[in-house]
């Protein structure tokens, strides 16, 4: 059973007591609340996936498909003018992501695939994100098997950009955990291969971390305190 970070339960858990699923024809299951204005949710998915969407708050835009089977995608939006766009191929990714304050963007796409069609076969990708505050930014792709990414960001202007890719396609077994909290923080990783893990943590304003590591069985990890630091690492 997949451990799942306490606010997004609470989050998710909420959403489900607020509404009626909806069970479609290929037993798919979705549901949907939004209290609010002007908001806007588009929802794709294929046999036996789940997804559950929560907005709260004025402008908020949430886009979901799910190619692929048994994936599950929760989302919950709190504020204003949020948008999530989240893209699922292969089989049993699983997305949990909340989005609190405003003008908070995320894209999350986990696949196994290279072609792009609805046979991708095993992904198991997971996926945790929690943004709060103003105008941060997430980026996340995952391709290939068994990758997990968790992602949180408190406070305002940070930036997040994930890739983690095994090719040929495969068990990646990638492991990825970002925390920034603070203000106007940036932060790259990108993984090429398989069973790498790193972690990169920032806390306080301006702080910039890049990480890069391709082959196999490499380990990075890093922890920014203060202000106007900078770190970059390149590993093969």
């Amino acid at each position: 059973m997949r451990k799942v970070p306490g606010v997004l339960v609470f989050v998710l858990t909420a959403a489900v007591l607020l509404t009626t699923s909806l069970l479609s024809s290929a037993q798919g299951i979705g549901t949907v609340t939004q209290v609010g204005l002007e908001n806007f949710v588009y929802v794709y998915q294929e046999v036996l996936s789940e997804v559950i969407i929560l907005q709260l708050g004025d402008r908020n835009e949430a886009s979901i498909e799910q190619f692929g089977a048994e994936h599950i995608a929760g989302l919950s939006q709190i504020g204003d003018e949020n948008t999530m766009e989240i893209w699922q191929l292969g089989q049993r990714d699983l997305v949990l992501s909340v989005q609190s304050g405003a003008g908070n963007e995320g894209t999350i796409s986990q696949m196994h695939s290279s072609a792009g069609t609805s046979s991708g076969g095993v992904s198991d990708n997971d996926a945790f994100t929690y943004q709060g505050g103003l105008f941060n930014k997430l980026n996340a792709l995952q391709v290939g098997d068994d990758n997990t990414t968790s992602i949180y960001q408190i406070d305002n202007n940070n930036e997040v950009f994930v890739v983690q890719e095994q090719f040929p396609l495969g068990a990646g077994r990638n492991a990825a955990l970002i925390v920034q909290a603070g203000i106007n923080n940036w932060a790259s990783t990108v993984q090429l291969g398989a069973q790498q893990m790193l972690r990169s943590m920032q806390f306080g304003n301006d702080n910039s971390s890049t990480i890069s590591q391709t082959g196999s069985g490499n380990r990075s990890s890093v922890v920014q305190d203060g202000s106007g630091n900078v770190f970059s690492a390149n590993q093969s």
